[in-house]
C-alpha cells in the first residue's frame, strides 16, 4: 500500500541542535516528555542510537499496554533520524529533520503510515485530526521540556 502522510510538526527550538537532538531521540530525555512511552527494550541491551538498531518499544495509550517492534532506519546526529515501528495497522514511519539556526535549532517531523490493509488506510484519512492531536499535544511537551532543560546548566553556572 501506498505511505500516507499524517501529520507534520515544524517548530523553533531555543537550544543548541546536540541538546534538541538528545532530546527528541534519546531514551532519558524521551520518558520525561512523552506520556505515552514507558521504556524501549534493545535487541542487544545497548541503547545507542546508530541505523540498524533494533528494539521493543512499550508504551501505554489509556490502561492498555502495547509493545511495538521498532527499528531506528536511518540516524545521522545530529540533523535527522528516522524511527520505523511495525503493528497490525502497518508501518509507522516517524522522521526527524534538525538544523541549526541562530534562533537554536530548526525541527520538522513527519509521521506517516503504510496501513496494513485499506481499512486501516480509510481509517487514517478519516481520523488523521484526532491522531494529529494526540502527536500535537505530545510534540508541544517535547519543546517545552527541551527548552527547560537546555537552560538548566546555564541557570546552575550563575548561582556559583
Amino acid at each position: 500500500m501506498k505511505q500516507l502522510e499524517v501529520a507534520t510538526f515544524t517548530m523553533t527550538i531555543d537550544a543548541p541542535i546536540d541538546h534538541t537532538f538528545a532530546c527528541l531521540a534519546e531514551d532519558e530525555h524521551i520518558i520525561k516528555w512523552n506520556d505515552h512511552l514507558i521504556e524501549n527494550i534493545y535487541e542487544d541491551g545497548d541503547a545507542s542510537l546508530v541505523t540498524g538498531k533494533r528494539f521493543i518499544s512499550v508504551q501505554q495509550f489509556e490502561k492498555k499496554e502495547i509493545r511495538v517492534e521498532s527499528e531506528l532506519t536511518h540516524v545521522n546526529r545530529p540533523h535527522e533520524c528516522e524511527v520505523q515501528a511495525v503493528t497490525n495497522q502497518g508501518v509507522s514511519i516517524a522522521t526527524y529533520t534538525l538544523s541549526e539556526t541562530t534562533d537554536g535549532t530548526d525541527v520538522t517531523i513527519r509521521i506517516s503510515l503504510i496501513p496494513s490493509s485499506w481499512l486501516y488506510a480509510l481509517y487514517v484519512k478519516a481520523f488523521k485530526w484526532a491522531i494529529r492531536l494526540i502527536y500535537d499535544e505530545q510534540f508541544k511537551q517535547f519543546r517545552i521540556y527541551t527548552e527547560a532543560s537546555a537552560s538548566k546548566p546555564s541557570l546552575a553556572r550563575e548561582a556559583e
